[in-house]
Order: structure tokens, then sequence, then C-alpha cells
């Protein structure tokens, strides 16, 4: 099953959002994300010792006599084969413990990478109006092809000593980027919703080369916010990209893209485009804004992850998503490699982004429900309030009085007139910055409210539990507001 587009609307289909600028565009909307894909859930590991209860029973009595001796030692060659069997077992179990987590397939201590200052290294692009050479596009075909990878989800159905259903969960592209400084493993380079699933027990990653040749892949780290991810491979001598320098770029130059539309059946399909802009503002899903190339390079699911490439056959950025709407064509968006190299470099030497702060919270528009609209109106709120969707367990907003369904109305004092009004605090805060928000609750079923203030903690975004965005139809929030509060 390969990583499906997300089909949206046109955006002026869309409800109003004020969670972003006007003039970005949303890039919720252009997703092309795995998470479309069915999940193939993991089910709990069992051992059958888990609940045995061994208890050590009495083979003498106070009535036993002296002429039952021979059955005395009878029995006490059976206490002996159970205390045989008992010490068969707890090594049983030790050895169970030791192998379980290779057997189960996941993501295990074993496969983990404890930090690497490998980093990506960008070498400089020939100049346009130098009138350089540039490679023929076969050329650029050819190099493609061999740094371009296969990367497949497959969700594990995890049972006692078995790993059974090895169910594909999604693919996308990579791209080979070099060999780590131990000279062991081969990092790839790919987009954040191609793996994430693989963070999850019971997921497993497989790439696939140029040659046909599959490795088992470990997940090193990935960012959601600016959708990037890296993996790797226990294989050297791979061939490895050369990267441009996309600060280099032009409006109207002529671009590549290599991957897997449709998934590995179509392995390294190679297509041709221009950059049709340069630096175009995206807003993500989790309201994080990202600066991206707009090329006209056709993509396709299972693009994802693939190489977009110059005139010299140099990898300049990582195409990640593309409008899918009716009425558009020629839309697709690459993140731009230098902008892209220092969340790599985090990734590769930490598992994820240091030092970012979040609030610890999805949330919603307030704006996108007629209820809330109308309370909105009547209680002369701010109009970029924001409702609380839920607050993970690493929110510091967890240990106050604040709950899932409050609104945020203000930040230190400053009304929400926009969403952005919180994120800017955020993006621009650190790691232990302290936060006063003004949040409003409904009390009763007559939309009576209350207003308190909490002190919130930002705390380290690890790239896996960002401020998230949540979009929901009308239809729930009637049905919410039909069972009361």
């Amino acid at each position: 099953m390969n990583d499906n587009e997300r089909n949206y609307e046109t955006p002026e289909n869309q409800s109003t959002e004020n969670t972003s600028s006007a003039s970005y565009s949303d890039f919720g909307k252009y997703r092309d994300s795995v998470e479309d894909t069915p999940k193939v859930e993991a089910e709990p590991a069992y051992s059958p010792y888990s609940n045995q209860n061994y208890s050590q029973q009495s083979y003498y009595t106070a009535s036993q006599s002296f002429d039952e001796q021979p059955e005395k030692k009878k029995k006490s060659k059976g206490f002996k084969g159970f205390l045989i069997a008992v010490v068969a077992v707890v090594l049983c179990v030790g050895i169970l413990l030791a192998v379980y987590p290779r057997l189960a397939g996941g993501n295990s201590n074993d496969n983990q990478l404890k930090g690497d200052d490998t980093t990506l290294n960008i070498s400089g692009t020939p100049s346009l109006d130098k009138n350089s050479e540039s490679l023929s596009t076969i050329q650029i075909a050819e190099n493609a092809e061999k740094i371009n990878v296969g990367i497949l989800i497959y969700g594990k159905v995890q049972s006692f000593l078995s790993n059974s259903s090895n169910s594909l969960a999604g693919e996308g592209s990579g791209i080979l980027m070099g060999e780590d400084k131990s000279g062991k493993y081969t990092y790839i380079l790919t987009c954040a919703h191609v793996i994430s699933e693989a963070a999850k027990d019971g997921y497993s990653i497989t790439v696939q080369d140029a040659d046909g040749n599959t490795y088992d892949g470990i997940l090193v780290g990935f960012d959601i916010k600016t959708d990037l991810g890296v993996i790797k491979i226990a294989k050297t001598g791979l061939p490895k990209a050369e990267f441009g320098d996309s600060s280099q770029l032009r409006k109207g130059q002529k671009v590549y893209a290599i991957g897997n539309p449709g998934g590995v059946v179509f392995f390294g399909s190679f297509t041709d485009g221009m950059i049709s802009s340069i630096d175009r503002p995206i807003s993500s899903e989790s309201g994080y804004e990202m600066n991206c190339i707009q090329h006209t390079t056709p993509i396709n699911s299972g693009n994802s992850g693939g190489a977009l490439l110059n005139e010299h056959g140099q990898v300049i950025g990582i195409n990640s998503s593309k409008i899918v709407s009716t009425g558009y064509e020629g839309m697709a968006f690459a993140i731009p490699i230098s902008d892209a190299k220092p969340i790599i470099d985090d990734i590769i030497a930490n598992g994820y982004v240091t030092n970012r702060p979040k609030l610890g919270i999805s949330y919603s528009s307030a704006m996108q429900y007629q209820q809330f609209a109308m309370l909105i109106k009547y209680e002369d709120l701010p109009t970029g309030s924001l409702i609380i969707r839920e607050i993970s367990p690493d929110s510091s907003l967890a240990k106050t009085e604040a709950e899932v369904y409050d609104l945020i109305i203000a930040v230190n004092g400053e009304k929400l007139d926009s969403a952005d009004v919180l994120l800017d605090k955020i993006e621009n805060g650190n790691v232990g910055d302290k936060l006063t928000l003004t949040l409003c609750r409904i009390v009763d079923d007559n939309y009576n409210i209350k207003e308190f203030t909490v002190t919130a903690t930002l705390v380290e975004d690890t790239g896996s539990g960002n401020e998230t965005q949540e979009q929901q139809t009308q239809n729930y929030w009637e049905q919410y507001f039909n069972n009361g509060f």
C-alpha cells in the first residue's frame, strides 16, 4: 500500500483559519503523508511465564514415619527435579529477554545510534552566470538512480517467539547521504512523515537500493515540524549523493526529481521541471513556517523523501509535498537542502532537534466551530482563541488547572487576536521560559464561562510531540455540545 496524498479541497472551500498569516499557504493541505495508509497495530508481546506463580509444596508432613523413608526419597527426587525445572525456566526467561528485542524487529537499543558527529557536506554550486558546463539529462538520471533508495515501512504483529503478518504500512523514497564516522553505517535522508510510523513498537524499516538489494533500516530520528528524517543501514561502500548550495537557486532554473512514485514497483522514476518560486513560505500542520522550493517537476505518492537535483546532478532539495486539489497542476514543494542541513546534523548527533521549545498541546482554532464562534462573538473573546484538544504528558500544563476543551484567549496579558500571538511566543522563547496563559472554560449547558490564568513552562520539543493544529469536523463538536460538558 502506497504513501497516498491527501486530496484536499481548494483554499476557497476551506474553513476560515486564524492559525497562520493570510500570506502563507496551509501546508497541511498539501502533505504527501504515509499517515493516510492503513496502520497495523502491534499486539502486546506475550510470555507464558508472565502469569505463572510458583509455590514450593511441602513433601513431608508430621504424620510421616521412618517406614515411609523410601517414599520420602522418591519425593526428594521429585523436589530436585522441580528445582531443576525452575532453574531451567529462569534460564529460558533470561535467554528470551536477551533475544526477544531482536525477534521483535522493532527499534531495540541495539539498533539505536548513540550520537555521531557526522555532518551533511554541501559543495559549492557552479554559477549559472559563468556558463558552467552542466551534465546531460542522461548523466543526471544515471547518477541520481544510484543514490535513490526505496523505504518500506512494515507493521509487525508480535507474538511469542515470532513476528507474523509483515504488512506493508507505507512506502517512500530516500537519498544516500554517505557513511558515518565509524565506517559501519550509511545514512539515508528522507521525510519525517515517511518514517514516523517506525517509531512505534512492532514497526520496522526495509531499505531497497537501485540494484534490488534490501537492508534492515534503523531509525536515527525525525523532526515533524520540518518534515525531515534520517535512517541508517549497516552497509558501506554504496554511492553517495553530492549536495549543492540551495541558497544559490534561481527562478526558472532547470531541476530534476528522482524517487519511487507508487512505491518501489516504479523505483527510480526520473522527471524534470523548473523552479517556480524560491523561499515559498508554507505553514505546516503544526503551525511551523517553512520556506520551500516550489517547482513544476512531476512528483507523486511515494516520491516523498526523494531528491530534487540541479543541472549538475547535485541534490538541492528533498521532495516533501504537492498540491493535489482539482484545478492545481505542477505545484510541488521541496525542502531546501541548505535549510535542512542544521536539522539533519542535529538529528544525527542527538536523534532530534535540540533546544527547541514547545508548550506541549494540540489545538484547533475556535473560529472553526460554530458554537465556539458564537461564544467568541457574544462574550467578546479574541478571534484567535485556541481550543486545547490534547495536553501531552510532558507538558507543564498537565500539572495545572488547564483541561482539554479550555480556550486559550491570551498569553502574558496579550489577547490572541491571532493564533500567531501564542505561536510567536513559543517559537521565539527558550526551553524553561514561563508563559502566563489566560484560559476560558464553559461551565454549564447555558454556556456560562469562567476565566482564569495558569503558568506554563516551555519544555524541550524532541520533534515527535509538537504543537499540533488539529482538523476535525463540525459534527464532532455538535455531538460534543449536545452531550454537554
